[in-house]
């Protein structure tokens, strides 16, 4: 019988979809609950730069005596000389260094073509095994990958000294024969691979981690990556264990794990990452079902949060985006996630706002508003039209109205106002506003929409997008 590794990234996980994050002391006792299990590795969160997070790591390194710690890391030469000396007394220390390598994967987090993020690869491994004897590369998103690609990333991991090699299904739509291919056709084109342990961490999109994991158990590979039920639509640890306490023997494996104390061990858990935090139990699903879609496109989108989650999530609101959209709706995404948490409502506006299809003839420079209740109302407004600045002084009846009396000067070019509002999109004092603006020219309506935590801004650039319309489409008559 072929013994298994169990790789828990329970610590991980919930580290990226909890808002308030676990306490020192939950962090601890997860640890703690993991080892007496007999889980083979625990992999924690990623190290930041506060403080908190390097003694928190440093103490669970020092408690562990049993399982691999392990931290995963990115590029930053800071952040894996910080893990490394958070890991400098543990028995069993691991770094894992966890870089994308699909295309836009790799765009997205580090704005690096493929054969930058090789190079930058090469040299942040180079660093991590001098500091650590023990060293894991996890290509995320790695079946979206170009398979030469995920091959030459596989390989020189391999020549820089890496003992374990981890693939990510970030997607969680392979089929279990697929999983299965993907690993022979890696090891056909890379026969180094066999000599390594080989990982595999399976997303439970369609409700098939499980038998994934069984077809990749049976084409050789070693360790799987698992969260507390299924925590994060990550491979189960219960239900994984199940299944090989069931078909175990008739595909020749076995685990060390404690399955006697998982039910235990359950209960624990809900209680420390459970209806505390979520609302409802981590653990309330039925053992063998995907958790439902619904759920999960509940969970906020975060500064972390990786394009294939960004694109899945926008694709359930019914938009379609091309390459170059996605790109410029992720970094506002990333802008406006480092302030607050961004939900569906973000998302729509976001989408609304930057995937015009229109190239604008007049473009925003800057505003200066003026109001009060014993003043007239004054907007200072710069435009930029093809190059040439534009500039003109108003007053209203309002900042709003002083705005586009404004803008009209400029124009040259009085337009009826058709329909105007203006309506709160998020909640918060970080809240962002949605204007339409509705325009009439030569009997047809233009509309137009802005968005911004500034209303006055935001009609602005709802103005002028209706303004812009009505010039491209004179242009193309």
């Amino acid at each position: 019988m072929r013994k298994i590794e169990i790789v828990d990234i329970t610590l991980r996980v919930s580290g990226q979809l909890s808002a308030s994050g676990l306490s020192f002391k939950e962090k601890l006792e997860i640890a703690k609950l993991l080892e007496k299990l007999r889980v083979d590795v625990i992999e924690t969160g990623c190290i930041g730069d506060a403080p908190a997070d390097k003694v928190a790591i440093r103490t669970i390194a020092d408690t562990i005596v049993e399982s691999v710690v392990s931290v995963p890391v990115g590029l930053s030469e800071a952040e894996i000389r910080r893990a490394a000396e958070a890991l400098s007394r543990a028995k069993r220390p691991r770094l894992n260094l966890t870089v994308p390598t699909s295309t836009v994967q790799m765009e997205y987090a580090y704005q690096l073509k493929p054969e930058g993020l090789l190079k930058a690869v090469k040299e942040s491994l180079a660093l991590c095994t001098a500091l650590c004897g023990d060293v894991e590369f996890t290509a995320e998103d790695a079946t979206r990958s170009e398979p030469a690609f995920l091959a030459q990333m596989v390989d020189a991991a391999l020549s820089g000294g890496v003992k374990t090699i981890a693939l990510c299904d970030s997607a969680g739509q392979l089929l279990p024969g697929e999983a299965a291919e993907l690993i022979r056709s890696l090891e056909a084109a890379i026969p180094a691979l066999s000599e390594a342990r080989l990982c595999v961490q399976l997303q439970d999109g369609l409700g098939l981690a499980t038998a994934n994991a069984l077809s990749c158990a049976a084409a050789g590979v070693a360790a799987f990556k698992t969260t507390f039920n299924g925590l994060g639509t990550c491979l189960s640890m219960e239900e994984f264990l199940q299944a090989i306490s069931r078909r175990g023997d008739a595909l020749g494996i076995m685990s060390g794990v404690d399955t006697t104390q998982c039910q235990r061990a359950c209960k624990h858990m809900e209680a420390l990452l459970g209806m505390n935090r979520t609302g409802r139990s981590a653990f309330s699903r039925v053992i063998g079902t995907a958790e439902p879609e619904g759920d999960r496109d509940k969970e906020p989108i975060t500064a972390e949060s990786d394009a294939y989650t960004l694109r899945r999530r926008i694709e359930k609101l019914g938009y379609d985006l091309d390459e170059e959209d996605l790109k410029r709706v992720a970094q506002r995404v990333r802008l406006l996630a480092e302030k607050k948490k961004v939900d569906d409502r973000d998302l729509e506006a976001l989408v609304a706002e930057l995937t015009r299809h229109v190239t604008p003839t007049y473009q925003l420079v800057r505003y200066t508003i003026n109001s009060g209740n014993s003043i007239l109302a004054t907007a200072s407004i710069q435009l930029e039209k093809q190059g040439q600045a534009m500039q003109a002084v108003s007053v209203g009846d309002g900042p709003i109205d002083a705005s586009f009396l404004a803008l009209e000067q400029m124009l040259g070019h009085h337009f009826e106002l058709e329909d105007f509002h203006i309506q709160a999109v998020t909640e918060g004092r970080e809240a962002m506003g949605d204007a339409l603006v509705k325009l009439r020219h030569e009997g047809r309506v233009y509309p137009g929409r802005g968005l911004s935590t500034d209303i006055i801004g935001a009609s602005i650039q709802a103005y002028l997008h209706a303004v812009n319309k009505i010039v491209h489409e004179e242009r193309t008559v």
